[in-house]
């Protein structure tokens, strides 16, 4: 269905993606990056992903936000562009990697990654003088071929993707097992030291708590003490001397 012409394109602003935007990124990114559609090219898609490359190449992380007012729910952020540059040693040649874009359904017509894609290119021709731009996608995912295919991204290398489940692969399945079973020794023995920790923690408390209620006892039963009481001194009287007997005078 074509767009009628009358009607105006919404727009949008693309700036650098700031941590507050983090939550609102990987939603965004959890909606359009399903592991059913695309296994091996999707199955990567987690928060971890959007904060780490937010924390080691962040100029090289963009959103488009819209400039509307009140926008509806979930609309705030419309798109957002996530890539890095790799440089190798010895060589002058730095090559820009673009390694998410994506946007929001509902702005699906508005140019959205275009904008962000000629804004992230020219960023990094501008930070590191880039000469080479890269983008990979599943091959069956025609409409991501197309976009980059107008982007000039024309050189293909074809990519192969190979997997194996490790509970049936023959080579590293006794890994995988040895690994789960010492895995779960080390979680029981964690639950048991967690578990006698614990019972400790009770006894502590409770003894606590029997030697309190039994100080308060003590205190409560114990008898006043009674006070001494203060013998009076009394003076001792010192013996009178003897009165010497008066001689009779002469007459």
């Amino acid at each position: 269905m074509k767009r009628d012409d009358s009607e105006k394109k919404r727009s949008f602003t693309i700036r650098e993606m700031e941590i507050g935007d983090l939550g609102e990124v990987y939603a965004l990114g959890q909606e359009n990056f399903k592991a059913e559609l695309w296994p091996m090219l999707y199955r990567s898609w987690d928060e971890y992903e959007v904060t780490t490359l937010f924390n080691t190449d962040g100029e090289y992380c963009l959103v488009a936000e819209s400039d509307e007012d009140d926008p509806p729910k979930g609309e705030r952020i419309v798109g957002f562009v996530l890539g890095t540059v790799v440089s190798k040693t010895g060589s002058a040649w730095s090559y820009g990697y673009v390694i998410w874009l994506c946007s929001h359904e509902n702005w699906g017509r508005e140019g959205v990654a275009s904008k962000l894609m000629d804004k992230l290119v020219e960023i990094m021709i501008e930070n590191e003088g880039i000469r080479i731009i890269m983008a990979d996608t599943d091959p069956a995912n025609d409409r991501a071929v197309r976009f980059f295919n107008k982007k000039g991204l024309t050189d293909q290398k074809p990519h192969l993707y190979m997997s194996s489940n490790l509970e049936q692969n023959v080579y590293y399945r006794d890994i995988l097992v040895q690994y789960r079973q010492e895995n779960s020794q080390a979680a029981e023995q964690a639950k048991r030291k967690l578990r006698k920790l614990i019972l400790e923690k009770r006894r502590l408390s409770n003894a606590k708590k029997k030697a309190s209620s039994n100080k308060v006892e003590i205190v409560v039963k114990a008898s006043p003490k009674k006070k001494k009481k203060k013998k009076a001194h009394t003076k001792k009287k010192k013996p009178k001397a003897p009165r010497k007997a008066k001689r009779k005078a002469k007459r």
